[in-house]
C-alpha cells in the first residue's frame, strides 16, 4: 500500500535517529535470512525523483512482499513497503532501508538522495501559514497568560482515554492563572519566553526559555509538520514549557509526535503525553497553549465595561415600599469584562463552608449599610447607588476570602462594586419587592493595569417570614472528569417533601454522580434523602436505594447521597447513566429519620477504606 507523507524539515530532523538506529555489523541476535550487504540501494530498494517534479521523492522496496521492511526517512519511520515524499527545501538527506529478520531488524548502509530547488507548494498551506507566517517568514508565540480571551491559563490537562484530536480535545482540568503551575501566575518570569518558527531557508525554530528565577536558555533546531496527522517534531530543540516540568511530571517527548490541538492564526496548543516512567504518575494530556507574541503584544481587552441593566432597574434593586434588604452571599464566579458580562463558570473552587454566613443590609431608606462577615464580626456604614449601577460603600466592605484555596475573594476597587445582573421571584408580576438574586462585581486588573475580568459576587434576598433553605444540587462527572450540575435546589427546613433534580446535557462516560444537601446536618444529623425515582432521557432505571451510598459530603454538615460511586458499591452501574438530553434524580427528604443520616457502619466502613 503506497504511503503519501509529507516532508516539512532539513537533514537535521533525523540525524540523531539515523545513529541511533543503525545496526551494527555483527549480529548477535540468531540466524539470520539476510545481511547488511544485501540491503543496498539498487538490489533491495530504490530511490528516484518524479520527472515532472524532483522535489518528489520515491522510496520503493525490491524484495518480495515476504519481507517485513522497515525505513527510517527524513520525515521518521514507517513500515510501508512504498514510500512517497515531499522535499520542499534543497539539500542531502539520508534513508536507512532495513528488514526485520528471526534475529531481529538488520539495516543496510546509509544511501543518501539530493534536492536541488526549494519547491514552495508543499508549504503553502494554513497550517503552515499559521505556525511560521508563511514562506520567507518567521513568527513568534508566547504561553498564553490566562488574560488574552484565549486560554484559562498556561496550560491545560486532559484524559488519554477520551479521544484528543485536530480541534477536538476536551479538557478535564484548565486551572486559572495560579492553580496549574508557577508560569500560571501573572508574573512569572517563565512568560517572557519565546518560541520562533521561521520558513526561512528551511524549516527553522528557536526556543528562548526563561526560567523562574529569571535564568535564560536558547535552543536553536528544526522542525517538521506531518499535515495528514497533526504532528510537531523537533530536533536539536524542545517544545518550550515551563522548567519545573522537567522534574514534576516529565512527558513522554518534548520534541517528537508533539500533538496539534489547536493551531489558528493567534492560537496554538500543542500537547504531549506525560509518561508515568518519569513522573510517577498516570498517563495524561499535557496542553501547553500559546498566543502568537503580535497578539499579545496589541491585545486589548474591550472598552466596553459597563454592563447593561434594564430600563426601571432601580424598581427591583430599591423598591419603594422594601426600603430595607438583606441579601445572603451563596456564590462567586469570574465574569467577562464586556456589555455582556457573562459567567466564565470556573470549577474546581470550593467556598468556604460558611460562604452563606456572609449578609450585608441595605437601608434605601437613609443609605446605611450593615455587613456581617462569616465569623459573624459587623461592618456598618453608608452607601450610594448612582445610575450606572455603582455601590460606594464608605467605609469599604472588608475583605474576605471567600474560597478554600484563597483564589476568590470579597473586595471592592475603593469601596465600589458594580451591579453586573439581577433576576426577579418567581411566580412574582409586580416590580415592587421582586428581587430575588442579584449579582455585584468588583473590577480585575493584570500587571499592566488593564482591567480585565470582574470577579462575580452572587447574592439572594432573604425575606422575613420565609423559612431558612438548605442549598442542594446534583452533580456529575465523566471518566474525563469534565463535571454537569443541575441547578440549585433549596429544600425547606423543617418541611418533609420531595424534591427533583434534573442534569440536562449528555455524556457517553458517565463515572460518578451524587447528590449534596449542604448543611442540613447542621441541624438536623438525624434526617434522611431517600431516592424515590430516577430517569435517564425520561425513563425511569432500575435502582436499590439500600446500596446507594449515605456519606458526608466535602463539608462536615453536607448529607450526600452517592448514587453512582466510581469507589463504592454502585461501581460497575456506570452504564446505566449514559444520557443524551438529561438525569432527573427525585429524593424524598425527612428532617428526622430517628437514626444519624450515616450509619455507623458506613463510618467505620469509610474510616477503614480511607486509612488504606
Amino acid at each position: 500500500m503506497k504511503t503519501y507523507k509529507y516532508l516539512y524539515s532539513l537533514l537535521a530532523a533525523v540525524a540523531l535517529l539515523f545513529t541511533a538506529a543503525c545496526s551494527p555489523d555483527d549480529y548477535e541476535m540468531g540466524a539470520q535470512d539476510i545481511s547488511k550487504a544485501d540491503l543496498v540501494e539498487g538490489k533491495a530498494f530504490s530511490i528516484t525523483h518524479d520527472e515532472s517534479n524532483p522535489n518528489i521523492v520515491y522510496l520503493k522496496t525490491l524484495l518480495p512482499d515476504n519481507y517485513q521492511v522497515s525505513w527510517i526517512e527524513p520525515q521518521g519511520r514507517t513500515q510501508d513497503r512504498d514510500v512517497e515524499l515531499h522535499m520542499p527545501f534543497p539539500g542531502t538527506y539520508n534513508v536507512l532501508f532495513g528488514v526485520d529478520t528471526r534475529g531481529g531488524v538488520v539495516f543496510g548502509d546509509t544511501a543518501h538522495f539530493t534536492i536541488d530547488n526549494f519547491y514552495a507548494e508543499f508549504v503553502n498551506n494554513e497550517l503552515y501559514n499559521n505556525l511560521a507566517g508563511g514562506v520567507g517568514n518567521s513568527k513568534t508565540w508566547v504561553p498564553d497568560n490566562g488574560q488574552y480571551g484565549l486560554a484559562s491559563g498556561e496550560v491545560s490537562f486532559g484524559d488519554p482515554s477520551v479521544a484528543l484530536g485536530w480541534n477536538n480535545f476536551t479538557p478535564n482540568w484548565e486551572p486559572a492563572p495560579g492553580d496549574g503551575g508557577e508560569a500560571n501566575s501573572k508574573t512569572s518570569p517563565f512568560l517572557k519566553s519565546t518560541m520562533t518558527f521561521n520558513l526561512i531557508n528551511g524549516a527553522n525554530v528557536q526556543i528562548h526559555t526563561v526560567s523562574n528565577d529569571g535564568a535564560e536558555t536558547d535552543e536553536s533546531g528544526t522542525y517538521q509538520l506531518d499535515l495528514d496527522n497533526y504532528r510537531l517534531n523537533l530536533t536539536d530543540a524542545k517544545l518550550l514549557h515551563e522548567p519545573g516540568w522537567e522534574d514534576r511530571e516529565d512527558a513522554a517527548g518534548w520534541a517528537q509526535n508533539i500533538r496539534i490541538v489547536t493551531l489558528t492564526d493567534n492560537q496554538l496548543r500543542l500537547a504531549v503525553l506525560r509518561n508515568p516512567n518519569t513522573s510517577g504518575e498516570g498517563e495524561w494530556w499535557l496542553v501547553f497553549n500559546f498566543v502568537s507574541k503580535e497578539y499579545a503584544d496589541n491585545y486589548h481587552p474591550s472598552v466596553n465595561y459597563k454592563p447593561i441593566l434594564e430600563d426601571g432597574w432601580r424598581d427591583f434593586v430599591e423598591p419603594k415600599t422594601d426600603k430595607i434588604v438583606t441579601y445572603k452571599l451563596t456564590g462567586f464566579d469570574w465574569y467577562n469584562n464586556d456589555e455582556t458580562t457573562s459567567a466564565r463558570n470556573v470549577s474546581g473552587v470550593d467556598p468556604i463552608d460558611n460562604l452563606e454566613d456572609i449578609q450585608i443590609t441595605l437601608n434605601s431608606g437613609d443609605n446605611t449599610y450593615s455587613f456581617t462577615g462569616p465569623d459573624g464580626t459587623s461592618t456598618s456604614g453608608s452607601y450610594t447607588l448612582d445610575n450606572d449601577g455603582i455601590y460606594t460603600f464608605t467605609p469599604a466592605l472588608p475583605t474576605i476570602a471567600l474560597s478554600k484555596d484563597g483564589r476568590a475573594v470579597l473586595t471592592t476597587n475603593s469601596g465600589q462594586l458594580r451591579i453586573l445582573s439581577f433576576s426577579q421571584a418567581a411566580n412574582c408580576s409586580s416590580r415592587t419587592g421582586a428581587l430575588e438574586n442579584i449579582t455585584w462585581g468588583s473590577r480585575e486588573y493584570d500587571d499592566q493595569g488593564n482591567f480585565y475580568q470582574y470577579m462575580g459576587y452572587k447574592w439572594s434576598v432573604v425575606r422575613a417570614g420565609v423559612k431558612k433553605t438548605y442549598k442542594a444540587g446534583l452533580h456529575f462527572f465523566d471518566t474525563g472528569w469534565t463535571t454537569q450540575q443541575s441547578d440549585d435546589v433549596y429544600v425547606v427546613d423543617g418541611t418533609d417533601a420531595d424534591y427533583t433534580f434534573t442534569i440536562n446535557g449528555s455524556s457517553a462516560a458517565p463515572y460518578g454522580m451524587y447528590l449534596d444537601i449542604e448543611k442540613i446536618l447542621q441541624d438536623h444529623p438525624n434526617c434522611d434523602v431517600a431516592i424515590k425515582d430516577i430517569k435517564v432521557d425520561g425513563q425511569s432505571i432500575a435502582f436499590d436505594d439500600a446500596v446507594i451510598d449515605r456519606v458526608v459530603g466535602d463539608a462536615a454538615t453536607t448529607a450526600r447521597r452517592y448514587i453512582l460511586n466510581p469507589w463504592g458499591p454502585t461501581a460497575s452501574d456506570a452504564s446505566k447513566y449514559v444520557f443524551n438530553s438529561s438525569i432527573a434524580v427525585t429524593v424524598s427528604v425527612k428532617m428526622d429519620n430517628g437514626t444519624p443520616f450515616v450509619p455507623a457502619s458506613a463510618k467505620r466502613h469509610y474510616a477503614k477504606r480511607a486509612r488504606r
